[in-house]
Parts: C-alpha cells; sequence; structure tokens
C-alpha cells in the first residue's frame, strides 16, 4: 500500500528491520514458551498456538509501536483496528502452516510450530511496515537524517 511518501533509503530499513527483528525475537521467546508449555500440559496445536499468540499481541503492539516503528502520534482507533488486522492475516498464515505440517503428518511438532512463527513475522513485518504504523514520527526523522 502506497501512503504517498517518498521511500526510505535502504541503511535506515536495513536498521528498521534489524530492530523488527529484536523485538520480535524478544516477543517470540515468550509466546512461544507459552505455545509449548501448551503442548506439554496436553493443549494440543490449535489452542496451544492460538494461547501463545493471545498472550504476546500486546506486548508485540507496544514494543513495536515505540521501538521498531518508533512511532509517537496519540494511539488512534484507526491504527488499534488496523494492528487487529495486521495480527489476523498474520495468524491466518500461521495457522496455514501449522495446518500444513498437520496434513504432512506432524502432530503437536514444535518445528512446525517454529516455521508457523516464522510466516507469521514475514507477513506481520510487511503489513506492519505498510499498513499498521504507516507515516509514523520514525518516517518523517528518518527521511529529514
Amino acid at each position: 500500500m502506497d501512503d504517498g511518501t517518498p521511500d526510505r533509503a535502504v541503511p535506515y530499513d536495513l536498521a528498521e528491520i534489524a530492530r523488527f527483528i529484536a523485538v520480535g525475537a524478544l516477543n517470540t521467546l515468550v509466546g512461544y514458551g507459552f505455545i509449548l508449555a501448551g503442548l506439554f500440559l496436553g493443549a494440543g496445536d490449535y489452542l496451544a498456538n492460538a494461547v501463545g499468540f493471545a498472550l504476546g499481541m500486546p506486548v508485540s503492539w507496544l514494543l513495536h509501536r515505540k521501538l521498531t516503528f518508533r512511532v509517537r502520534r496519540r494511539v488512534s482507533a484507526g491504527e488499534i483496528g488496523r494492528y487487529v488486522v495486521a495480527v489476523a492475516i498474520s495468524y491466518g498464515a500461521n495457522l496455514a502452516v501449522v495446518t500444513a505440517g498437520r496434513m504432512a503428518g506432524f502432530f503437536e511438532n514444535p518445528l512446525v510450530q517454529l516455521a508457523a512463527v516464522c510466516c507469521y513475522a514475514a507477513v506481520f513485518y510487511v503489513l506492519s511496515r505498510r499498513f499498521v504504523f504507516r507515516g509514523g514520527e520514525g518516517d518523517a526523522a528518518a527521511r529529514e537524517n
């Protein structure tokens, strides 16, 4: 989605991606920990996955908003709505990987869950960058520097 702003310089994009990875790694460890705990407790693939993501979602929004995309404007209902849509789409991609793994005979498999989390992260970055946090304060600062 083009918001009419000029493209950013590549080095800034790489720094942003590095921040996204760092924040995402922390959040993934927390969420994946909950997923593994759910599997251990017998919750099954889908419930364990849903609980892991549900518990990580608010933390992800806050950290990505402040640290990754450096948004300084006030929180709006539109931003929260876009975030929820981005999470839903990304989570759908995640569940597609889990379902494919199960169809291939890999039930309650931590590696399938890890692949699903990585798919989620890739889709979520693109949607966050282009749809959720578009036009944030960090965008303007990058163009001025």
